[in-house]
């Protein structure tokens, strides 16, 4: 037990020697327009993650917005849904339509593309093996071959082994992580557990859950200095103005989604000085 604890504080000393130089080395967004839209700013539920929710979005000021899709084996295409596909009886799998059919993330992206960041909430990441996954980059950076969009893209997934491979292959990644609330006497331990996988593992940033109570929230005081540098997006994040505002002032909270299953602007908070 002993020497558990001592190769756990060594490990994490090390880290913290090093990681300004890891952070050096993997830039990510850093703008004072923090709040994205979460799946676009959408009046239904259909509009979740449509071409016209995200118009909205960016017509009233967004930088960036959240979407969620899958990778379909069978066609070798991303598909843009929040919902698991349901398999029918041939044993495809169906998506729920986005208008008159499928929309996939190549057409998404080429309409929507040019002049605008993405955070893509990779849903069966975890399903897929690495050779799957090898099929699936290749697929990407195919319809990624334009403009400066391989720069705004940041995907997420939460196995950082198949996730690094997307670093690897030029994109950048976010680690979806869920540690414990601040008042939970394990929180750091779990944080810090966290932090060993991103440092070790090429991944751009981290992303994590508010958490349930405004007064004890998972990213507090003692997170960040034990994620100190690295850097981080918010999601389910309160609708609540002095939360959205401590959040804008702290250097490491890259992005922020407001609200959960909530459709809403509040893009004219931000972290810009007068």
């Amino acid at each position: 037990m002993i020497v558990l604890v001592l190769a756990y504080h060594g490990v994490i000393a090390y880290i913290d020697a090093n990681m300004p130089t890891r952070l050096q080395e993997r830039p990510a967004y850093d703008d004072c327009h923090k709040i994205w839209a979460a799946r676009g700013l959408y009046k239904t539920r259909e509009e979740q993650n449509s071409i016209i929710a995200m118009q909205r979005a960016f017509g009233l000021g967004a930088h960036g917005a959240e979407v969620d899709f899958h990778y379909d084996i069978a066609m070798n295409r991303f598909i843009i849904s929040h919902d698991h596909p349901k398999k029918s009886a041939d044993g495809t799998y169906m998506y729920p339509k986005k208008g008159e059919g499928l929309l996939t993330l190549e057409t998404f992206l080429a309409v929507l593309g040019p002049g605008h960041f993405f955070w893509l909430d990779f849903k069966n990441l975890d399903k897929l093996s690495r050779e799957q996954t090898r099929v699936a980059i290749a697929r990407l950076l195919a319809i990624t071959d334009f403009d400066t969009i391989r720069e705004r893209l940041y995907i997420e997934g939460s196995n950082p082994l198949l996730l690094s491979m997307y670093t690897d292959a030029g994109f950048r990644t976010i680690l979806g992580i869920h540690p414990l609330p601040g008042s939970n006497p394990l929180s750091s331990i779990v944080i810090n557990g966290y932090k060993i996988a991103y440092y070790f593992k090429n991944i751009t940033a981290l992303a994590m859950p508010y958490g349930k109570r405004i007064d004890d929230p998972i990213y507090d005081a003692a997170a960040h200095t034990n994620l100190k540098g690295i850097p981080v997006f918010v999601f389910h994040t309160p609708d609540d103005e002095p939360t959205l505002r401590r959040l804008m002032a702290i250097q490491e909270v890259r992005v922020v989604l407001v609200g959960k299953d909530l459709s809403i602007n509040r893009y004219a908070v931000n972290a810009c000085k007068e």
